[in-house]
């Protein structure tokens, strides 16, 4: 993310939010200092109440991360990935199929299958969840990742079957990909670097085998639409976004049990 005036680059922890988009330190200083030493904190031009502590329900989605890894017994740290806790919440094919298991779907966006897998993923979780948080406002944003977690498993659902087996925040986290892009271009920001990365996450998850391809394009197609609703639907008129996000959650779902 870069500064709105300057168009310096600006970490999470730097950014300061303005009207449209975010400043960095310096210009919204400069910003106190000509307005008489009083800031006040707006929401942003996509309707994102930003009060109270930044990023909380960012940090809340990491944590319940941590703590499912812990329960799966550390993968990778000294423990498999196959205890009874990862068997009741992963993502599996036979178990949606035959046991009607759908919540799935979402649960295993809170799973990992090593230390790698978790800390790449919770690393792109924190930066694109904490400026799209402060962007949306909590409950858009937690509706972000829920969406986009059951997009992208569905999709993996539907091309591979009883096959189906994934764990990993990734399906959310391509979400937040395409969601970050769109909401940028509305805002009129730079979208290269996002670009950039999304280029080079769909070549690793199409040349390394064991990488649910499906269900980071799954996540990815999910966050484009939501994004879509986000971005350029009016924010006053929160019931309409709600209905439609609320919309594309239930074709998902019915898409999966249609499948079954």
């Amino acid at each position: 993310m870069s500064c709105q005036r300057c168009d310096r680059p600006i970490c999470p922890d730097c950014m300061r939010p303005a009207a449209v988009g975010f400043h960095c330190p310096d210009e919204a200083g400069r910003q106190d200092r000509r307005s008489g030493g009083f800031s006040r904190r707006p929401g942003s031009q996509l309707g994102g109440q930003l009060v109270g502590r930044p990023g909380l329900v960012t940090q809340m989605l990491i944590g319940m991360c941590v703590i499912a890894y812990i329960l799966q017994g550390l993968p990778g740290l000294g423990g498999g990935t196959d205890n009874a806790f990862t068997r009741d919440f992963e993502l599996s094919g036979l178990a949606i199929a035959i046991h009607g298991e759908y919540y799935r779907l979402l649960t295993a966006a809170f799973l990992h299958a090593g230390i790698l897998h978790i800390l790449l993923n919770m690393y792109a979780l924190y930066l694109l969840g904490y400026q799209l948080e402060q962007i949306l406002g909590r409950v858009r944003y937690l509706a972000l990742f829920v969406v986009c977690a059951v997009g992208g498993n569905t999709l993996s659902y539907l091309v591979n079957g009883w096959n189906t087996f994934s764990v990993g925040a990734s399906t959310a986290v391509f979400g937040f990909f395409a969601a970050y892009y769109v909401i940028a271009r509305r805002l009129r920001a730079d979208t290269s670097a996002i670009l950039v990365v999304v280029g080079i996450n769909m070549i690793i998850s199409f040349t390394i085998s064991g990488i649910d391809k499906w269900g980071h394009i799954g996540g990815l197609v999910t966050g484009l639409s939501v994004g879509v609703v986000y971005a350029y639907v009016p924010p006053r008129r929160t019931w309409l976004q709600a209905v439609a996000v609320g919309g594309i959650l239930a074709v998902l779902l019915a898409a999966a049990v249609l499948s079954t």
